[in-house]
C-alpha cells in the first residue's frame, strides 16, 4: 500500500509540474475544438481491442480457458492494474486459473508471462517499424533517433528469444540457484511448464505465426486508437503517431508512477506539442489514460467475484 501511495504521489507531482508549464486556457481550447466523431470512434475502439485481447488469451490457453472467462480475466486484470503495483493484476490471472483448477500454477504463470511477452514484443516491434519508416525529429536530434531505433529493434529481437528457445535461454538461472534447494525446485518446475507451453506454441508453425501476426495487428490497433484521439484534437500523420505513441507507452511502463500517469503524459507533451500544441498534447495524455480507465471500470463487477472460491464448472459467463 505504501508503494502505491508513493507512486500516486510521484504521478501527481509530475502532472502538477507538467500542467503548471502549460496554459490551462490552451487545454480548455483544445477540448472545446475536439471533433466528437473522431473522439467517440476512438472510445469505441476499446471494445474490439478488448475482445481481441481476450480471444488471444483463450487461444494461448490451448482450450483451457473459454472466451467468456478470458474476457472476465482481462477486464478484472485491467481493474487490478489500476490499484496494484507493477502490473500485478496480470499475475492475478494466473492465481485465479490455478485456484479454479483450470491449470497448474506453473502452467498458468507461464501462460500469463507468454501473453505479456507477446504484448511487449508487439509494442516495440510496431514502434521500431513506425520509427524506421517515419524517422521523425526527436528531442536530441539524430542521436536520439538512432538510440531509439537501437533500443526498439534490440528489444524486438531480444524479446523473441525466450519465445524461441524455451528452457534453454533460462538454463543459467537453474545453475545459479542450485545451492538453494527449495528455490531451485520451484524454478525447475516453472521452467519445465514454460518449455512445455513454448513447445505447444511452436508445434504448429502456422498457428505460431498467426499468433505473432495477430499480436502485431492488435497493437497496431492500439496505435490507431491513439491516432484517432490525436485526430480528434488536431492533425498528426498515422505513422508518426504510432512511433511517438510507442515511446510514450514505454515511458509509462516505468514502475514509479501510478498506471503510467505522469511519465506517459510528459512524453506525449514533448513529442506531440509541435503538432497539437502543448494544450492539445496534454489533452491527448488524458485520452491515453482513458484507454486504461474504460476497461478498468468495465472490470469492476468481476473483481470481487474472483476472490470468492468457486469450482471450475461454475466459472462460465
Amino acid at each position: 500500500m505504501t508503494k502505491r501511495l508513493i507512486s500516486l504521489a510521484v504521478s501527481a507531482v509530475i502532472l502538477a509540474l507538467l500542467w503548471r508549464s502549460i496554459d490551462p486556457a490552451a487545454i480548455l481550447a483544445a477540448a472545446q475544438q475536439t471533433a466528437p466523431a473522431w473522439f467517440w470512434t476512438a472510445v469505441g475502439f476499446t471494445l474490439p481491442l478488448t475482445l481481441a485481447t481476450a480471444w488471444r488469451f483463450a487461444a494461448l490457453s490451448s482450450g483451457h480457458v473459454k472466451g467468456g472467462e478470458a474476457m472476465r480475466l482481462i477486464l478484472a486484470a485491467a481493474t487490478l492494474n489500476m490499484v496494484l503495483p507493477s502490473k500485478m493484476g496480470d499475475l492475478a490471472k494466473a492465481w485465479i486459473l490455478r485456484r479454479d483448477g483450470t491449470m497448474s500454477g506453473g502452467r498458468a504463470l507461464a501462460l500469463v508471462v507468454l501473453e505479456k511477452l507477446l504484448d511487449l514484443w508487439s509494442l516495440v516491434a510496431v514502434g521500431a517499424l513506425a520509427l524506421s519508416i517515419t524517422r521523425p525529429a526527436l528531442p536530441g536530434g539524430d542521436a536520439s533517433l538512432a538510440l531509439a531505433l537501437l533500443v526498439l529493434w534490440g528489444g524486438a529481437i531480444g524479446l523473441l528469444l525466450p519465445m524461441l528457445a524455451g528452457k534453454r535461454v533460462l538454463a543459467p538461472l537453474l545453475a545459479m540457484t542450485q545451492r538453494f534447494a527449495k528455490l531451485h525446485g520451484k524454478l525447475t518446475s516453472l521452467i519445465s511448464d514454460w518449455d512445455e507451453l513454448i513447445g505447444w506454441f511452436w508445434a504448429r508453425p502456422a498457428r505460431a505465426v498467426a499468433m505473432l501476426g495477430g499480436s502485431l495487428l492488435l497493437w497496431g490497433g492500439h496505435m490507431v486508437q491513439i491516432w484517432l484521439f490525436a485526430s480528434a484534437i488536431g492533425e498528426v500523420p498515422l505513422g508518426l503517431t504510432m512511433a511517438f505513441a510507442v515511446i510514450a507507452i514505454l515511458a509509462g511502463l516505468l514502475p514509479f508512477t501510478f498506471a503510467g500517469v505522469g511519465t506517459r503524459d510528459a512524453a506525449l507533451v514533448v513529442l506531440f506539442a509541435p503538432w497539437l500544441g502543448a494544450g492539445g498534447a496534454a489533452l491527448l495524455g488524458l485520452c491515453a489514460t482513458l484507454r486504461y480507465l474504460i476497461p478498468a471500470l468495465a472490470g469492476l463487477p468481476f473483481v470481487n467475484a474472483f476472490w470468492q472460491a468457486r469450482p471450475k464448472d461454475d466459472a462460465s459467463l
